[in-house]
Parts: structure tokens; sequence; C-alpha cells
């Protein structure tokens, strides 16, 4: 499908580009699922990462999706299925690619697979002429944080306390499910940057595994949710929120206002020094 006239078909061919790129450079072969015969294999990829079947969207509910554009990829290596992303278009504040779930086979993660994932949902969006993606991850997931924000170079706009009520997985059962909500800007290049708090800045820490700390500790993981979710609360409340500037070596820079009305309507953002 050719780019809209808001997005330059050179810069989508480009972000397919990268994206076949990256992902040769990890070793999947990343494709949307269309044909009804690959959602069973869909399905028991989401299954075998979540590790249970409650967060799986029945059978006939991703064929809708498939049937209506909805962005599903499936990730395989040497024919094995590895890693899927679960996206579609969204209207709120501007369209954009909502992607709601991504997930890698717990023997390769950190091995790049969910890197291409994102930058393969990229290149699908900017193809549909979609500029902008947004989702919402666990902001107590420090490898997670860093990868959003760093890694990626998407901004945090908002703070979501218990997004997504009571789950059961491998990953939730048993926790508040707060979630810090993401925007990504996909015309721009890949990537930003760690930052150092300035004066008048604050830090808020997020352990380096807080999934450990949970196991370990449950009554000091509990806190640290409680007092965690306080702190990026006041960050977005307001007319004048602080805002979460970016992700320090230590964990949120919480200072400069993120969710400024020209940020959220895509004006022009001057860039954070190197």
């Amino acid at each position: 499908m050719n780019a809209a006239p808001d997005v330059d078909d050179g810069a989508a061919a480009q972000a397919a580009a990268e994206a076949a790129a990256v992902a040769a450079s990890v070793g999947v072969d990343i494709h949307e699922v269309a044909l009804p015969d690959e959602l069973d294999e869909l399905r028991a990829t989401m299954g075998a990462v979540w590790g249970t079947t409650d967060t799986v969207p029945p059978r006939n509910l991703l064929r809708g999706m498939a049937l209506g554009g909805a962005c599903l990829l499936l990730a395989r290596r040497d024919g094995r299925p590895v890693g899927f992303a679960l996206g579609w278009p969204g209207w709120t504040a501007g369209l954009h690619l909502h992607s709601h779930q991504v997930g890698v086979d717990a023997s390769l993660r950190g091995a790049g697979v969910g890197y291409a994932l994102k930058i393969a949902q990229r290149a699908v969006a900017l193809a549909h002429g979609i500029d902008e993606m947004r989702w919402t991850f666990d902001p107590l997931l420090a490898a997670n944080a860093r990868f959003n924000l760093v890694r990626l170079g998407a901004e945090a706009i908002g703070f979501v306390p218990h997004c997504y009520g009571e789950r059961r997985d491998a990953f939730n059962t048993g926790d508040t499910t707060d979630r810090l909500k993401l925007r990504w800007r996909l015309d721009r290049p890949v990537g930003g940057g760690l930052v150092a708090a300035g004066p008048g800045e604050q830090v808020l820490a997020v352990p380096h595994d807080y999934l450990a700390l949970r196991q370990r500790d449950p009554a000091a993981a509990d806190e640290l949710r409680r007092s965690s979710g306080r702190a990026l609360a006041d960050a977005f409340a307001g007319p004048a929120p602080a805002g979460i500037r970016g992700w320090s070596d230590e964990g949120y820079v919480i200072g400069a206002s993120v969710t400024s009305p020209e940020r959220l309507a895509g004006a022009p953002i001057a860039e954070e020094p190197a």
C-alpha cells in the first residue's frame, strides 16, 4: 500500500529497508499475518510468551483484525515462531498506531528480536501514512524503560494507574497494572539518549530487576509500586505537569513538561543535547 500524502514515500521505503536489515541482523524473518492458517500459530506464540491463554485474543477476533487492516506481526527464526506484535490504528488525539502487545520467546529475550519487531511495526505504520506509535508499559521494568526511552527514543506522555485491572499471566498476576503511556515519532531517526537530572529536577529510582524483587520481597515490591504510582501520578497532574524528561542510569528524570499541547499536537520539539 502506498504511503499517505503526509508521509514521504522515500521515508516509508527507507523504514522498510531498515526493518529488513534489523531483522536480518538478529536472524529472524518478520511478516504480517494475513492467512487464516497462521492465526493459530500466532495465538500459540502469544500463549507461550504470556504463559497463559487468558490474554490471548480469540481466533475470530484476530481474523477480524487482520481483515480490517490491523498490524499483526509474527517473527520466525529457522521457521520457528519466536515473537509477535499486535497493534491497530487509533485516532484519539490524532491518528497513530496503537501497539497493544509485543512479545518474545523467553530463550531469545535480550537478543534483539523485540527491537526488530518494533522497527517492523514502524515500517508498517509509515507505509500506511501513520507517523506516530503509542503504547503502554510497566514503569517499574527498568530494562523496558531504557529500551523504550533510550534505544527507541519514545517519550512518556502520561500515567494510567491500574490501567488493565487485574490480569493473570506470567508477568502481572497479583500485581497492580500501573502503566506509563508512550509516544514515538516514527518520522524521526530511531534512538534517544540517557539524560541527567538538572537543577530543580528529581530522579524516580527504579530497581534493576523489579520482578526479582517482587518474588524475593513482596512487601517491599508492593510499597515500591504504591510510592512510584504516587510519584508518577503527581508528575503528570495539574495544568502544568512536570512530566518525565527521560531516563538516567538510576531511573526517570522528572522535570520538563512532555505533555504540552505543542508536543501532543506534533509540533517541532527542540532536541536534547547529546
